[in-house]
């Protein structure tokens, strides 16, 4: 992993970037299509391997994480899980702890933009937490989609396999607003709806690399037949599930 940027680039345009994550704790129920056979510790080692490994790939673009986690009250057993991980526990103090705001999905990712813009970032770079093989490349291909323009004239996203998106990145939260009033999140259209909104408000979208999120069992073995040492938590829980 590489080291934040210091104060001096600090001052350069596009030079403050920072990665946010929206995370539910792997120590309550979700992931119900990836899950559902599963009991409850093979279901927790899962949701937990996809968290760390998704923490991973964050933290390797070498830009401040901050990680807005629901519900919050599992703030000090997730941040104990990290720190016990011996690749991710020297690195602990660029990952900022914040509860996720209410509403929906649009809404959640909208405040939690607005929360890091107002830290002194500049640009942001927002994924969910179950991308465990997300490549270095998306995060630095989304920043350089944004920094030579004006901002809030440009969003880019990072199309996912169902229609939706896996990533999203921004200069200000009024582009978001126009990008995501009135979508109805979870349906293969989303993608395209938000890119439409984006237009029509007078702004551009930049799509980068497609990826792939974990959200079925099917993903989960995709993951597996991929060549490529990402994601190593999630493979090794992975393997040792019951057939």
């Amino acid at each position: 992993m590489t080291d934040a940027p210091g104060p001096r680039e600090a001052r350069v345009a596009g030079m403050r970037p920072a990665v946010v994550m929206l995370a539910r704790s792997p120590f309550v129920a979700g992931k119900t299509r990836l899950s559902a056979v599963l009991d409850h510790r093979h279901a927790t080692a899962l949701r937990a391997a996809l968290l760390l490994d998704t923490i991973e790939s964050a933290l390797a673009v070498g830009w401040p994480l901050h990680l807005h986690l629901e519900p919050a009250g599992h703030a000090s057993q997730v941040e104990t899980l990290v720190a016990a991980d011996q690749v991710l526990a020297p690195h602990t103090s660029r990952v900022q702890w914040r509860p996720q705001a209410g509403g929906d999905l649009g809404a959640r990712m909208i405040a939690a933009v607005e929360t890091t813009l107002a830290a002194g970032h500049d640009v942001v770079v927002l994924v969910g937490s179950d991308i465990p093989d997300l490549p270095l490349a998306a995060f630095t291909e989304a920043r350089a989609g944004l920094v030579a323009l004006p901002r809030g004239t440009r969003v880019a996203f990072g199309p996912a396999s169902d229609g939706g998106f896996y990533l999203v990145a921004a200069t200000d939260v009024a582009s978001l607003a126009a990008a995501f009033g009135g979508v109805t999140w979870s349906q293969p259209s989303v993608l395209a709806d938000v890119t439409a909104r984006l237009a029509a408000s007078g702004r551009e979208a930049r799509l980068v690399a497609s990826w792939h999120d974990l959200d079925t069992t099917a993903d989960l073995d995709a993951l597996l037949a991929r060549p490529g040492e990402g994601a190593r938590r999630t493979r090794a829980v992975a393997r040792r599930l019951p057939p």
